[in-house]
């Protein structure tokens, strides 16, 4: 029975809630479907959800069935009205507001289409839709085949090698190569942040045999403080081999 689905306004209740159905008189039995629809002319598009979700949750709370059963039954009853909208004169004087609720039953179908997880709705909708969803699959895809080709530029066969004991070295060359300044003043590298200069340790070259972590990398420009002293990993003196100087003019 359609009354079992909705809400219904009490009988005499001058303060119910706006989605309630029914007018002072409360809800015949027989009229739930019609006064359901009839509240969707009046509401505004952005309403639509928590209309539905309003006599979804009474509905539930009644333990009779499942949302399933539920979004069927409005999905049903919308349908149809649409249909018998489309089948009036279109030259009867209330053409007009034939195709105005047509156009809003049709958007608080879009809206609730999205809860349809058992494909309740036509075949031709369903089949628009995956249509849509698999052209826009194979888009990401092309876009990420060509984000890969891009990236595979970038892939080497054999990584540089770090001789074994002096990772901490090269590190400090990097550190070197980050702050050096050229004659007017301003830094030969500049990058806000260090991440450049670690991922490009962690993805070119190898210590002892292995690639390096890009955590490994990181920790060597995290800079310690009191908070959390296990951060970053300190170059010893007896590493720092090389001091990379101007060239002088002659």
């Amino acid at each position: 029975m359609s009354s079992e689905y909705f809400k219904a306004r009490k009988p005499f209740d001058f303060r119910p809630h706006p989605y309630e159905l029914g007018n002072i008189l409360g809800l015949k039995k027989w009229y739930a479907d019609n006064h359901f629809l009839l509240k969707i002319y009046g509401l505004d598009v952005l309403k639509y959800e928590d209309y539905y979700l309003f006599h979804l949750h009474y509905y539930l709370s009644k333990r009779t069935g499942t949302e399933k059963e539920f979004l069927k039954h409005v999905w049903y009853i919308a349908e149809n009205r649409i249909a018998y909208f489309r089948a009036q004169d279109p030259f009867s004087t209330k053409h007009a507001l034939y195709l105005s609720n047509i156009e809003k039953l049709e958007a608080f179908l879009e809206c609730i289409s999205k809860r349809d997880q058992w494909d309740i709705r036509p075949n031709d909708l369903l089949l628009k839709e995956k249509n849509a969803t698999i052209a826009g699959l194979k888009s990401e895809i092309e876009a990420l085949q060509r984000k890969l080709s891009d990236l595979e530029e970038f892939e080497v066969s054999i990584k540089a090698m770090i001789q074994d004991g002096y990772l901490p070295t090269f590190m400090d060359l990097i550190h070197q190569l980050k702050n050096l300044p050229l004659p007017n003043g301003r830094k030969l590298l500049k990058a806000d942040y260090d991440s450049p200069y670690y991922k490009l340790v962690a993805k070119y070259f190898t210590y002892e045999g292995k690639d390096i972590p890009i955590n490994s990398a990181r920790n060597y420009f995290v800079q310690k403080d009191s908070k959390d002293a296990k951060k970053g990993v300190k170059i010893p003196e007896d590493k720092k081999l090389f001091v990379i100087v101007p060239r002088k003019e002659k």
